[in-house]
């Protein structure tokens, strides 16, 4: 059994196990920057490690944890201007299900005083921890998780203070696209290192009046998949970068992953999963580009903090035909196909009953979504393991310097492939196509840019 490593800076950052919170807590935000219009940072960290023998979530695996390799945490990032107040949060848990996102963002919000449309909830996306969607593990999620999102929300609030931006951009090899292309056009998960790629690791760092840093933002993109299917609870290849970052700086340090659906950690075994010891190697080299990011940070700024919010709306595909359904829910009941045989057996049917209704069902798949622009940084969550091509789109069609798409963020509604992967097929392909009670439109992709730049023309 791994002995326990718990990588938390105690002595530095002043948390340990749960996050001290010194001083009067402060109602919300808007008491914490009350006719202010500079800029206001606070933040703050909860340990939220699952209590072992609990199943982690990814690789369908049924082996229950056995160590702790590294805690898993959930920190936050509290920020106000003016009357403009966020609580950006990012929780070492693979995906965070729709329902439980909403009901933690409601939660966090009243508890900070933010607008709940104002709470962004990341999942950092490694498969080394509880499951928190789909088959929910509801005894953590109602003892540790939820307790500790909504305690770190509050403490980070506690004791904001003003805070200048720094950022800085540097390319890393982190990740890779996974979509290994075989001599028989099948594509498997693996590495195409001719396939997109979003190569830029941005560090963003805020430093108060005396100045110190005191919280960073690290945003790049890769599937914490390195530690592959183990038995121990990790963050995986983050968390070395993470605490690497903090040894550093002395700042609390929150990963932000990005548009990782076809990006897997760029190992040495050629493949998109590994053990803890590759796990390591990659924090290592992302830990190298976090630590050159932030030092290359040349100027600390007073910005302002703006929000927009809007619906988005992204357009459902026709409906499979009748008889095409009904034959092929016949072979799955009958065991004579086997496709994500769960969730595809549930799209079907639900485009049986509405055909059965005399019924389309919903246009279009609607959320809530809000964009945060702190100077010339945009953020925009995305509710999707999208690719990485999206990313790319999004960043040179967008016209503000610096625009980074969050992934795994605000919900989870399976993957988002660009338009021209569906060809091909494959495992992100697939799921695309069969996760949800209703398929996307093939050009879901170009719906979802378009309509977060449009939302974007707010900032204007």
């Amino acid at each position: 059994m791994t002995t326990r490593r718990n990588f938390l800076l105690q002595s530095t950052l002043g948390v340990a196990g749960s996050t001290v919170v010194p001083g009067r807590l402060l109602m919300n935000l808007q008491e914490a920057n009350p006719s202010n219009d500079r800029l206001k940072i606070g933040v703050s960290r909860e340990i939220i490690t699952p209590k072992l023998g609990g199943l982690f979530m990814g690789y369908g695996s049924n082996k229950p944890s056995t160590a702790v390799h590294d805690d898993l945490t959930v920190t936050a990032i509290a920020i106000a201007s003016g009357k403009t107040c966020a609580l950006l949060m990012s929780a070492t848990v693979c995906l965070i299900g729709n329902d439980l996102t909403g009901k933690i963002r409601s939660l966090c919000g009243a508890a900070a005083g933010v607008p709940a449309d104002n709470v962004i909830l990341a999942a950092t996306h490694t498969h080394s921890g509880p499951i928190t969607t789909d088959n929910i593990d509801a005894l953590y999620c109602d003892e540790i998780f939820v307790p500790g999102c909504v305690a770190a929300a509050k403490a980070a609030v506690s004791e904001m203070k003003h805070a200048k931006v720094g950022m800085a951009t540097t390319k890393s090899l982190v990740g890779i696209n996974r979509r290994q292309l075989l001599a028989n056009n099948k594509v498997i998960l693996g590495q195409n290192p001719w396939g997109a790629y979003d190569s830029e690791m941005t560090v963003i760092s805020f430093r108060g009046d005396d100045g110190k840093s005191f919280a960073n933002i690290v945003h790049c993109t890769a599937h914490c998949t390195a530690s592959g299917i183990n038995t121990e609870v990790t963050r995986d290849w983050a968390g070395v970068m993470i605490d690497r970052l903090e040894q550093e700086s002395g700042a609390i340090t929150m990963f932000i992953n990005g548009m990782e659906g076809d990006v897997a950690p760029r190992m040495a075994n050629g493949g998109s999963t590994g053990d803890i010891n590759h796990a390591m190697e990659v924090g290592a080299v992302a830990a190298l580009d976090a630590v050159r990011a932030y030092k290359d940070i040349r100027e600390y700024r007073d910005e302002e903090l703006s929000a927009a919010t809007e619906d988005i709306k992204i357009p459902h595909a026709p409906l499979i035909p009748l008889d095409e359904a009904r034959s092929e829910l016949a072979k799955l009941e009958a065991g004579t196909q086997a496709r994500f045989t769960g969730s595809t057996i549930r799209v079907l049917k639900k485009n049986i009953e509405l055909h059965e209704k005399g019924e389309t069902g919903d246009s279009f798949f609607t959320y809530r979504q809000t964009l945060l622009k702190i100077g010339s940084i945009v953020l925009i969550p995305v509710p999707f393991e999208a690719s990485s091509e999206i990313s790319l789109r999004f960043r040179t069609y967008s016209k503000y310097g610096h625009t980074l798409p969050l992934g795994c963020t605000n919900g989870s509604n399976s993957y988002l492939p660009s338009q021209d992967q569906l060809c091909r097929g494959g495992y992100e392909v697939e799921r695309f196509k069969w996760s949800g009670e209703r398929q996307l439109a093939d050009n879901a992709d170009m719906h979802l840019v378009n309509e977060n730049l449009k939302l974007m023309e707010k900032f204007s």
